[in-house]
């Protein structure tokens, strides 16, 4: 082991426990008493530490220089996307790890169930103490990857994905945004804008089955019938969606749709600019509610919008990673397993009657 790395692995042991008995620890990094006795007396010099017999304890003073302090744990992450969504998750994660005196390695496996676990893989080799992990998708669709998780020697936190009906529903930490929440919230403020005939319109993914089923519980317990639509995916040519898109204002037009829910934002940003084009009256003739609230705000109309609560996943996912990692290093009972769901907030903006 080179003297740096053995000099970090010393201050890390301080940084987490308060106090290293000089041989115990030479045992377990294969040195020399005497190497280790060296070793403190010039992290000494340093103010680093604070030697007592028989080994050392954490110095009093403020660390002079950040590259001489060992990170108390690493935690990798990884995220299927850093252009939307995951940006405000990646910040939460990031300020709790930096806050608590630890380092954050990111990876982005661009929705690869492939590539999330080669990434998961190289993590794990790297020696990371824990994982921040958002598969490309629910656990039910994607056993292979869970699996990797729940044998991990890491600790591990799943990002906005369901474990439910899975076999490793209550063996795995979980943080998400409810978004089955967001799509309640959505359908129940339609209603009482004065809308009667919803529809949901998502592109393919993760969020999308969540939404809709909150929304589809909202209608039903009004009588109601929600009406589903699929939108082309991103990769689509622009004409696929503006034709999607078209017919939606054109069933407004007609009073068969007045109020619909549209993930994500931009799409719905397209939508309203669509039909006011097309002279229909945003509320009046056909209200709508955008999801993820990334860009809402910038319509020219601004939109009502369910704002997810991700930069408070991060944070939380990172907290709870941590607290499973320290009670590790310290040997300690470990915490319970934990199934965090937190409640997206509804932005009412101009796209809705309030």
């Amino acid at each position: 082991m080179l003297p740096t790395e053995r000099r970090a692995r010393l201050l890390r042991e301080l940084r987490v426990h308060g106090t290293v008995r000089t041989e115990e620890f030479a045992l377990r990094v294969g040195a020399s008493g005497m190497t280790l006795r060296r070793d403190l007396a010039e992290l000494e010099q340093q103010g680093l530490l604070r030697r007592v017999h028989g080994g050392a304890v954490s110095s009093s003073e403020p660390a002079t220089s950040p590259r001489s302090s060992a990170p108390v744990a690493t935690i990798g992450m990884v995220i299927p996307s850093a252009s939307y969504y995951f940006p405000d998750v990646i910040r939460g994660a990031q300020a709790a790890i930096t806050a608590a005196g630890s380092r954050m390695i990111l990876a982005v496996s661009e929705y690869s169930p492939t590539r999330e676990r080669e990434q998961i893989t190289r993590l794990l080799d790297r020696g990371v103490d824990g994982l921040l992990v958002a598969p490309a998708s629910h656990a039910t669709e994607d056993p292979e990857t869970y699996r990797l998780l729940a044998n991990a020697p890491a600790a591990v936190v799943v990002l906005e994905r369901s474990l439910e009906g899975s076999p490793w529903q209550g063996e795995l930490d979980v943080v998400r945004c409810d978004h089955e929440v967001g799509g309640q919230r959505a359908a129940t403020h339609l209603l009482e804008s004065g809308c009667t005939r919803l529809l949901v319109a998502t592109r393919r993914g993760p969020t999308a089955p969540l939404v809709r089923a909150g929304a589809r519980q909202v209608a039903q317990a009004a009588g109601l019938k929600l009406e589903v639509l699929t939108l082309p995916p991103a990769t689509a040519p622009g004409a696929e969606l503006h034709q999607a898109l078209a017919a939606i204002a054109d069933r407004a037009r007609t009073g068969d749709v007045d109020g619909v829910i549209v993930v994500p934002d931009e799409v719905a940003i397209g939508l309203v600019d669509l039909a006011e084009d097309a002279g229909l009256a945003v509320p009046g003739d056909l209200a709508v509610v955008a999801y993820d609230d990334e860009v809402a705000a910038l319509c020219a109309t601004p939109l009502t919008a369910v704002a997810p609560p991700r930069r408070d996943a991060g944070t939380s996912g990172a907290e709870l990673c941590l607290r499973r990692v320290m009670a590790r290093l310290r040997s300690d009972v470990a915490p319970a397993r934990s199934n965090l769901a937190l409640s997206p907030a509804l932005k009412i903006r101009e796209t809705t009657i309030s």
